[in-house]
């Protein structure tokens, strides 16, 4: 099956039941994702790890704060 078969399984899923278990199992990997982040990285985050894990989901932007990091970094280096 394809990729567009796919998606559509999984709409029709989703129509049908609770949307609400998937919003909060893609929080969750989020919430993983950003525990596992560097400390250096994490300790540019406010305010909880679940909490922006849902804003991250809800608003559907996942930022990459890895290359937020060092690109400030550079930017610092260069000034």
């Amino acid at each position: 099956m394809n990729n567009k078969g796919d998606s559509r399984i999984v709409e029709k899923f989703l129509e049908d039941n609770n949307m609400t278990y998937l919003f909060l199992l893609l929080a969750n990997l989020e919430a993983e994702r950003i525990s596992n982040l560097p400390f250096t990285v994490k300790r540019t985050l406010q305010g909880k790890v679940t909490t922006t894990a849902l804003e991250h989901i809800a608003a559907n932007v996942i930022p990459d704060y890895v290359v937020e990091v060092e690109d400030e970094e550079n930017d610092e280096e260069v000034t």
